[in-house]
C-alpha cells in the first residue's frame, strides 16, 4: 500500500498532526499540518492532511495559506470532503489571521505615522482582490474610534463622495481621519483618479474642520503615502 492511501489511524504516530501538535507544539507543524488539525477528518479516500495540501492549492494563482483568503464558501464546499460547516470554519480561520494581524497589546493602538495606518491594515488589504476605499476615524492621540469599508470595486473620483466619510466623522467624535485604498496589481503608484479623490476629500475636510490626515496606498507589502508625496 502506498503512503498516499493510508489512513490517518495507519500512520505513525509522529506523522499525525494533532499528535505532533500535542508533543512539539503548533510551531513545529507546517501549514499543511496546522490545516489538517482544523479540518480534522478527511475521505475515505484521502487523510484530512492531503484534504488540506489540496486546499492550500486550490486558488489557481495564489497557493498556501494567502490562498485560503481568497476562497469562498462556494469555493471550499465544491471541495470533496469539505462540506457547510467545514468551509465556514475555513473562512472563520482566515479572517481570524487577518484579525490577529491587526490585534495589539493594550487595547487600540496609536496610529501616528503612514507606517503604523499601513502595517495594521497591510494583511487585510494586501489579499483583496477589487480595490477597497477605507476610512479610519481617530481620536487626538490617534487611537482608532472606527474604521468602516466606504466603497468597493473600481474606484473613482466621481464616485468617492466626501459626504459619507464626513458624515460618519463627525458620528463618531473623530478629531481627524486617513483614507486608505489597495491596489490589486500589487503597485501602490498613485494613479490620477487617485490624486483627484485625495484633492476633493481634502478640501471637504477642511470646511468641515476635520482633517484628512493622509490617503495611503495598500499594494503588496508596500505602501505609498500620498502625505509624504507632498499631495496633503
Amino acid at each position: 500500500m502506498s503512503k498516499k492511501n493510508y489512513t490517518m489511524k495507519q500512520l505513525p504516530v509522529s506523522e499525525m498532526p494533532y499528535e505532533r501538535c500535542m508533543h512539539y507544539g503548533a510551531g513545529a507543524l507546517s501549514d499543511a499540518e496546522l490545516l489538517a488539525v482544523i479540518v480534522r477528518t478527511g475521505t475515505k479516500d484521502c487523510t484530512s492532511l492531503q484534504l488540506a495540501m489540496e486546499l492550500l492549492n486550490l486558488h489557481p494563482s495564489c497557493k498556501g495559506l494567502l490562498g485560503l483568503h481568497h476562497l469562498t464558501l462556494k469555493d471550499l464546499m465544491n471541495v470533496k470532503g469539505v462540506g457547510r460547516v467545514k468551509a465556514v470554519q475555513l473562512l472563520c480561520v482566515a479572517e481570524l489571521s487577518n484579525r490577529l494581524a491587526r490585534q495589539t497589546k493594550g487595547g487600540s493602538p496609536k496610529l501616528t505615522c503612514p507606517g503604523d495606518v499601513a502595517d495594521y491594515f497591510m494583511a487585510e488589504m494586501r489579499i483583496l482582490e477589487t480595490e477597497h476605499l477605507y476610512a479610519v476615524f481617530l481620536d487626538a492621540s490617534g487611537r482608532i474610534l472606527h474604521h468602516r469599508i466606504i466603497f468597493k470595486g473600481t474606484i473613482q473620483s466621481s464616485l468617492a463622495s466626501p459626504r459619507e466619510i464626513l458624515r460618519l466623522a463627525l458620528q463618531y467624535d473623530a478629531t481627524h481621519y486617513v483614507v486608505l485604498h489597495n491596489h490589486p496589481s500589487g503597485d501602490p503608484e498613485p494613479s490620477g483618479e487617485d490624486i483627484q479623490i485625495t484633492g476633493r476629500l481634502k478640501e471637504a475636510s477642511d470646511l468641515i474642520g476635520i482633517p484628512l490626515m493622509d490617503h495611503i496606498i495598500i499594494g503588496d507589502n508596500q505602501y505609498i503615502s500620498l502625505k509624504e508625496r507632498g499631495y496633503l
